[in-house]
């Protein structure tokens, strides 16, 4: 979620192109991010004390994390904990954006720092930023107090993440009592709990789930796009009624409906969910009812 919120901030700063960043993202899944990355990023060692260090080694035969501990800037259990670290998707986006040119090694606490007080993060949540904690990430976009609403929004962006896009990320959700939907799909949750789940977007934006999650292709929303995107729905309230059932809550999902043009629902207790995918924005609204 990090790489695309911090890339658009490198790019908002103009460090970074648009095309740039597109380009980088998804990260490669046999990347792996450097120790003095890692090592920078979570402040176990300075960036001037790295740049030191690599002035010094050769690193054809020559390893970061070993010189470092022989300098004293490293323990043996600090470099465990780094390697640990080697396939985080944003420790490697840095190393990515480190290996193009685009920053040094110097300049990315400064930004994080600043990407931190722009975005009104507490230590805590850039910290599970970070360290991509998809739970707590969820809680700093949408704060939610039902803990099964909760779970839902969980199931929801782990399933868009797997299927449609690594690198989806949230904007700040938002209570709402009535909410005029554009281009939509939903299907409605029925049983111990009653809960209607809508997908929309204006113009061609669910084209970001359309388009990738059964691979077929298509140059405009119709009603073929919106039976994908209906299923894709029905994939994640099956997911979702699986992991009630091992708490002895019962559901069931009704068909999943779509239009191509959307109603105007209301109700005391609508959540607006806007996430960004595959270049385009959508939103999830969750009708819930007593």
């Amino acid at each position: 979620m990090l790489n695309r919120l911090f890339g658009n901030f490198l790019v908002e700063k103009q460090l970074l192109t648009q095309n740039q960043l597109d380009d980088l993202l998804p990260v490669p899944k046999d990347f792996k991010a450097e120790v003095e990355t890692i090592a920078v990023i979570n402040k176990m060692i300075t960036s001037a004390a790295a740049q030191e260090l690599l002035g010094k080694i050769d690193k054809s035969n020559e390893r970061f994390g070993e010189t470092a501990i022989d300098a004293g800037y490293l323990t043996d259990e600090k470099l465990d904990q780094i390697l640990t670290y080697q396939s985080n998707s944003f420790m490697k986006f840095v190393q990515e954006l480190f290996n193009a040119n685009v920053l040094s090694i110097a300049q990315i606490n400064p930004l994080l720092d600043e990407f931190q007080q722009s975005g009104g993060f507490s230590d805590a949540q850039i910290s599970s930023l970070i360290h991509d904690d998809l739970e707590q990430c969820i809680n700093i976009f949408v704060p939610l107090k039902a803990n099964r609403l909760k779970e839902f929004v969980l199931t929801l962006i782990r399933t868009i993440r797997r299927l449609i896009d690594s690198d989806a990320y949230l904007d700040k959700a938002y209570t709402a009592h009535s909410v005029q939907l554009d281009k939509y799909a939903c299907q409605t949750i029925v049983g111990d709990l009653h809960i209607r789940v809508y997908i929309s977007a204006s113009g061609d934006g669910l084209l970001a789930i359309a388009n990738h999650f059964t691979g077929d292709t298509y140059k405009a929303v119709n009603e073929d796009a919106l039976d994908n995107v209906g299923e894709f729905i029905n994939c994640v309230n099956g997911l979702f009624a699986t992991n009630l059932s091992y708490d002895d809550v019962s559901v069931d999902m009704n068909a999943p409906e779509y239009a191509l043009e959307g109603p105007f629902i209301s109700n005391e207790k609508l959540y607006v969910i806007p996430i960004h995918a595959n270049g385009s924005s959508f939103r999830a609204v969750l009708e819930v009812y007593e």
